[in-house]
């Protein structure tokens, strides 16, 4: 399968958080850069500067054209892409708004870079991820793609990605993620981990272990390493960017994850997408507006990674309230299953058991999605009346991969009700002279609203939550 064109991804986060081969980084006419771009700069892999003036607002058309000379040198640049992945990365920011003079018309400058940018990814072998921490920006970005051009996919995945938006914008959508949605980051894959573990210890080629399960390979490890699961902590610690797929996710606005990984990835999205995580089950849930719980362990706990057979073991005999959380999850919300292949003993027991307990009270249907790469019919069909198992169209696991991302960049602009952006004057830009009449007008109601008794506050609410609170 190829993949002859490139695709723009919209991402809620920061630069520095998600993985890219090269990044764009505005300048003031000088070259200098602001400081906040720093962790760009100086941590990051191949970076292109583009000049936004000096606050006196360029046409928006003239920094468009900047970022596209940028686009066609990226490509020309012919970099290798990381993370095995099909094609390169070019990270975007939305360039301008604020240190480039248009903080007041965001609504142009936000409709001209998109078009510009949905034209070029047609002609360039290459990706481009525009990546908004803002939320209205962000929000903004997402209604002028979908007018122009939404995310492309197969009839049959376009449906799936519709149903699980829908899912997910109404809060019944909820997270199980496992190893290969930190693969295209830069981490292992548990048998490339092993292998990893036993060079960094000094136990490489000592014995024949290609008899032994991947179970069996650890638990040797373990008894050859004492502190195996320190080695794992800062072998799997020292990755900071997340792939697409961690940034995708995070924007879906989910509020509760299951993962088996012991990385920090997912929470990492999820604050750089302006969100808060409890991370379980070392924090309390209570007052935070979303969690992850660590299945396996995590690497700020070295003492809990789950690696070895008689980790395995132990988490299934102790498993009580931590497992419970998972089959909760199985009774109450549908879960979306990225990166793993559920074959998992212990989480296909505990997903078992649910079946097993639904199947007594004559409840019916799938109480999950699986977004397979790994091309596995026989498990899908194995999962047929518990799990929807979508395998992804491509002929390689990298193709896989790369149309993994881009059905999460479907399903999070399919879920995104945002409108933050719809009563902010700043983006009068992109609605008509009937619309910017309106929105005068709600906001004039807004004013009204406002000072008056405490039961007016829902009303009042309801308006900033679309934007009628901008100055």
């Amino acid at each position: 399968m190829s993949h002859p064109t490139g695709h723009l991804f919209l991402v809620r986060g920061r630069i520095e958080t998600v993985v890219h081969d090269a990044a764009v980084v505005p300048t003031d006419d000088r070259g200098e850069v602001a400081e906040h771009w720093r962790p760009v700069v100086d941590g990051g892999p191949s970076v292109w500067f583009v000049s936004v003036g000096n606050g006196d607002g360029l046409p928006p058309e003239e920094l468009v054209r900047r970022v596209l000379d940028v686009v066609g040198e990226v490509a020309a640049a012919d970099l290798p892409p990381a993370g095995g992945r099909v094609k390169p990365v070019l990270a975007v920011p939305v360039l301008g708004l604020e240190g480039g003079g248009h903080d007041r018309d965001r609504g142009e400058v936000v409709q001209a870079l998109l078009a510009g940018l949905l034209d070029a990814v047609t002609r360039v072998d290459l990706d481009i991820a525009v990546v908004v921490p803002d939320p209205s920006v962000h929000a903004a970005a997402q209604h002028v793609r979908a007018a122009l051009a939404p995310p492309a996919l197969e009839p049959g995945l376009a449906e799936e990605a519709d149903r699980l938006g829908a899912l997910a914008r109404r809060g019944e959508l909820a997270l199980f993620l496992g190893a290969g949605v930190s693969v295209p980051a830069g981490l292992p894959s548990w048998s490339r981990m092993l292998a990893l573990l036993a060079e960094r210890t000094g136990r490489r080629g000592r014995l024949d272990v290609e008899r032994l399960s991947l179970l069996d390979r650890a638990q040797l490890l373990e008894q050859q390493v004492p502190d195996l699961g320190r080695q794992v902590a800062e072998l799997c610690g020292g990755v900071g960017r997340g792939s697409l797929a961690h940034g995708l996710l995070a924007g879906l606005g989910c509020r509760e994850a299951v993962t088996t990984n012991y990385d920090r990835l997912l929470e990492t999205a999820v604050r750089a997408a302006g969100g808060e995580v409890a991370v379980l089950p070392w924090e309390s849930p209570v007052g935070a507006p979303g969690w992850v719980l660590k299945l396996h362990g995590d690497v700020d706990h070295p003492g809990s990674i789950v690696l070895t057979r008689r980790d395995v073991v132990r988490f299934a005999a102790e498993v009580g309230p931590t497992g419970a959380m998972l089959q909760n999850l199985l009774l109450t919300r549908h879960l979306l299953v990225v990166g793993s292949s559920m074959t998992d003993d212990n989480v296909v027991r505990l997903a078992q058991e649910v079946q097993v307990h639904r199947e007594q009270h004559g409840v019916t249907g799938e109480f999950g999605t699986v977004l397979d790469v790994d091309d596995d019919a026989a498990r899908g069909e194995l999962w047929s009346c518990q799990l929807r198992w979508l395998t992804l169209p491509g002929d390689r696991l990298e193709e896989r991969t790369r149309s993994l991302e881009v059905f999460l960049d479907a399903v999070a602009a399919r879920a995104s009700d945002d409108a933050r952006w719809l009563l902010d004057p700043r983006f009068a830009g992109l609605l008509d002279a009937e619309e910017r009449e309106l929105a005068e007008q709600v906001r004039r109601v807004r004013t009204g609203v406002e000072g008056h008794g405490p039961e007016w506050r829902p009303l009042l609410d309801a308006l900033d939550r679309l934007g009628a609170d901008a100055s």
